[in-house]
């Protein structure tokens, strides 16, 4: 099996790694309220988290509880004192650290309307929390990735990793709120470091997230550990995968105008991906825009060591933005800011540099933000790192980046913000006049049939691997 890995790993040269980072460490030194917050919040241990559901109808929730606590249920109601609550029920699978992990969707949410939950099993129940919503095809999304929070040894004014890296991360969800009324928060990919419990735990204690469904997506250095796929409540698994990942699978939900299709990068079987694809569009062909999130940079260059994996991702995932026309892909990996050209056949097709809107574009924006913990810094002895050919825009930041996606019928404008700015560093509306708006028409051709087979087989091999090692690892990665 090692040769035949090798050999097929020769043939993709997928060297899906995470490279050499020289990044800077600018989290926010926390405060001592965020200290004894944070404390109080990690002896209780449930870590509640909120999903998006299938659509705006729908939310999944999940959080821990010792394994012996019953049923697990979510109490919904419309007003704080749960009269006329609904009661949902669901399901539990046990954690490798003993307790256990409970995911209930909750079903038949009215538009516009502000519910009070609490997350309950027979032992005890969560501090009663509120979300809210969407009535119509307008709400505004927070995009951000590569997170990172980090269980080490790293220290910052005397705080652990864990306590000033999640508070660097609500200080953010709590400035984006003070900008726009948040309806949904968009992450692609490394939410955690070494994909540790206590990171995905640390990460949960930002109280926005009780009240903001959060998207998530895998990345290379979640699949480092198990507890991604004990944390999450994703909507709308792809689980008929021919290659089946451990910890994750593809999934989407539709919110407003929109179908969000959430792919594993890390997993190479093309023929899976494009199914999934395929299956989410059919099942909603009404729905005018289409946003794709994955973890791995394309376009975005400023690290040469890494072009020859991004030319062959590009090669991997470009037929499948243009076959199904995807009007803006929210990418992580690289930790720096770039917004492309419209991209199809893997090139640029409309050139987008100077612009601050474009109508109809003829082709696929790809986006790329920094990260939140570990933004890269240029060397400042050294050229600024160059950034691909396909680029329209780059902005270098020692601060960390968020971004603000104001979705309406008819456009979508990113705002996006260093950390500590009011004001936004770039701007960029797309708008649409139909739902085919001006893509090219995607041809199908054998050679993209091969390219898909070649990664299949690799996809194979690899995920066996990152099973086995994940496996083999199963109880030096328990109570991290």
């Amino acid at each position: 099996m090692k040769r035949c890995k090798r050999t097929l790993s020769f043939l993709l040269c997928l060297i899906l790694l995470c490279g050499t980072m020289s990044v800077g460490a600018n989290a926010l030194p926390a405060d001592d309220a965020w200290a004894d917050y944070y404390a109080r919040y990690t002896e209780d241990g449930s870590a509640v988290y909120m999903a998006p559901g299938a659509d705006e109808t729908q939310r999944g929730f999940s959080w821990y509880s010792p394994l012996d606590a019953g049923t697990p249920r979510v109490i919904v109601s419309e007003n704080e004192n749960f009269t006329d609550a609904r009661t949902y029920t669901g399901t539990f699978v046990q954690t490798p650290e003993g307790d256990r992990s409970n995911k209930v969707t909750v079903t038949d949410l009215r538009p516009g309307t502000t519910y009070f939950y609490k997350c309950v099993t027979d032992l005890g129940e969560s501090a009663t929390a509120t979300f809210s919503t969407v009535a119509g095809k307008d709400f505004t999304a927070l995009y951000t990735t590569d997170i990172h929070v980090s269980r080490d040894e790293e220290a910052q004014e005397g705080q652990p990793s864990l306590v000033y890296q999640s508070y660097t991360f609500s200080t953010m969800l709590e400035r984006a709120s003070d900008k726009a009324e948040l309806d949904l928060i968009l992450s692609s990919g490394d939410q955690a470091t070494r994909g540790y419990r206590s990171e995905y735990t640390a990460l949960a204690a930002a109280p926005k997230m009780r009240s903001i469904p959060f998207a998530f997506c895998v990345g290379n250095h979640d699949r480092k550990g198990i507890a991604y796929k004990y944390f999450t409540n994703n909507p709308n698994e792809y689980t008929k995968a021919l290659v089946s990942p451990f910890i994750s699978y593809d999934y989407y939900y539709v919110k407003g105008d929109v179908l969000f299709l959430v792919f594993d990068s890390n997993c190479a079987s093309m023929t899976d991906h494009r199914r999934f694809a395929k299956e989410a569009i059919e099942a909603n062909p009404d729905v005018k825009w289409r946003v794709a999130s994955f973890h791995h940079d394309l376009y975005g260059g400023r690290l040469p060591h890494r072009e020859q994996e991004n030319g062959l991702l590009r090669t991997l995932w470009a037929p499948i933005l243009d076959e199904f026309s995807i009007d803006l892909a929210l990418l992580g990996h690289s930790h720096y800011y770039t917004m492309s050209n419209a991209i199809f056949d893997n090139t640029t097709n409309q050139s987008l540099a100077g612009l601050d809107s474009v109508t109809n574009p003829k082709g696929t924006i790809v986006m790329v933000s920094a990260s939140v913990n570990h933004p890269r810094t240029a060397d400042p002895d050294a050229e600024e790192p160059p950034v691909g050919e396909n680029i329209a825009y780059a902005y270098l930041t020692e601060e960390p980046i968020y971004n603000l996606l104001d979705f309406t019928e008819d456009s979508v404008t990113v705002r996006s913000y260093e950390l500590s700015a009011d004001e936004p560093f770039h701007t960029f509306t797309i708008t649409k006049t139909s739902a085919a708006g001006a893509h090219p028409q995607y041809k199908s051709c054998v050679k993209d049939f091969f390219i898909r087979l070649i990664a299949d087989i690799y996809g194979f091999f690899n995920e066996v691997g990152t099973t086995m090692k994940l496996r083999k690892n199963w109880n030096s990665l328990v109570g991290k």
